[in-house]
């Protein structure tokens, strides 16, 4: 660990500790496919972490602190998605799923100091927390913010304390964890640094930023001879606060159905089932807001194939098909799971009427063809495989079926 590095790592984390402001806008499918990426280098570090190989445990934890720099929960990036669209009123709920809120007057004095800080009234920030702590000193946020802006000052040894205080208030203050850390490894004290990184990473094992230091500590303890035995915690899928941000994300589901789209274009490798899980649990609340809402049920039965449900994904369509019987999306989706289950005769039917209300597409051309193939139909195969060639001359599916009739 480099002593240079401490101003920049425990700015970061004085940043981070407050409510983060508005991000720029955010392009949904990409933010959630490197929250996907994320997971898999974070699992893979600590993996290789726990077995002693260190230098490819840095490369994970680096490729993950890349594809989601803050190691944001789920939910904090789906509250993200929405500011990144302009709609702060329904990212609000999803934000408070996502960070944890002091008591009001702590927290708007800490993000005063800031402000000051910001400002370039260093002293002025310290002086105020100094005073915010005079009147509430069992407050560890409070001393691990005036321990971050003495750190950045190059004042370690009353930052080390107020973190030391932090931690004797709150011992699970992963971040003053963490800072404490920091300065340990600035005074060379590595082996003090390594244990206090082990308990912040138990605390926060999705931490990709923690996991890098551990990794780093770690590896400068081997390089020097002293024997390393770390046992690093596997992040498991969160549980604990998720009924909230279900009951947060129903509403918003509720609001606007196609949300539940930025999912459903990620590659279902890259979307864990546990995710699909909420999901559909996510659509059966929004559903008892709006039980006559067509478009819900069919992004219900889209989750449910997502989970391999063919038999209640079939039961989800039909019923957003009798409350919306001009739906092609529903139509196509009902086919798609009528020719998985065999019922072939029902799934051209939906196709056919899927046509009749303008669904020129050449995928439903196609998968037609397949139907009237498969029932003896070769003209009509052979006309729906011709339809899909007109609309997209390159669909090479389409052409080799074309050509095996033909032969």
């Amino acid at each position: 660990m480099h002593p240079n590095s401490i101003d920049d790592g425990l700015q970061e984390t004085a940043s981070t500790a407050t409510l983060a402001p508005p991000e720029p806008r955010l392009e949904v499918q990409g933010l959630l496919k490197r929250y996907y990426d994320g997971q898999q280098h974070l699992r893979r570090g600590i993996c290789l972490l726990n077995a002693g190989e260190y230098a490819q445990a840095a490369e994970e934890f680096t490729a993950a602190s890349r594809a989601n720099p803050h190691s944001r929960s789920l939910p904090r990036l789906l509250a993200a998605c929405h500011i990144g669209g302009g709609r702060f009123d329904l990212a609000a709920a999803n934000m408070q799923e996502a960070i944890s809120v002091e008591p009001k007057d702590v927290t708007a004095r800490v993000r005063h100091a800031l402000t000051l800080w910001k400002d370039h009234r260093g002293s002025e920030a310290i002086n105020h927390l100094r005073a915010a702590i005079a009147e509430h000193p069992e407050s560890a946020e409070l001393h691990f913010q005036l321990g971050t802006l003495l750190a950045a000052l190059d004042e370690l040894a009353e930052a080390e304390m107020r973190f030391t205080q932090a931690i004797a208030i709150d011992k699970n203050h992963s971040d003053a964890l963490v800072s404490l850390a920091l300065c340990c490894a600035v005074d060379r004290r590595v082996g003090e640094a390594q244990r206090y990184l082990e308990r912040a990473q138990r605390r926060r094992p999705h931490d990709a930023r923690i996991g890098l230091l551990l990794t780093q500590a770690a590896r400068s303890l081997a390089d020097q001879g002293t024997p390393v035995s770390l046992h690093a915690e596997i992040p498991t899928a969160p549980s604990n606060g998720y009924g909230e941000a279900i009951e947060h994300l129903s509403r918003i589901v509720a609001a606007e159905p196609d949300f539940i789209d930025a999912f459903l274009t990620l590659p279902s490798a890259d979307v864990d089932a546990d995710t699909y899980a909420m999901l559909a649990e996510t659509l059966n609340r929004a559903l008892d807001f709006c039980p006559q809402d067509a478009a819900l049920h069919s992004a219900r039965g889209r989750v449910l194939v997502r989970l391999g449900r063919a038999d209640e994904a079939i039961l989800a369509t039909e019923r957003a098909l009798d409350l919306d019987p001009r739906s092609v999306q529903a139509l196509v989706q009902l086919a798609e799971l009528y020719q998985q289950t065999n019922r072939h005769d029902d799934a051209r039917d939906r196709l056919e009427r899927a046509l009749a209300l303008g669904a020129e597409f050449a995928d439903v051309y196609y998968l037609l063809g397949n139907l009237y193939r498969h029932g003896g139909q070769i003209e009509r195969a052979r006309w729906a495989y011709g339809q899909a060639l007109r609309i997209n001359d390159h669909y090479e599916a389409a052409r080799t079926a074309l050509d095996s009739l033909a032969a």
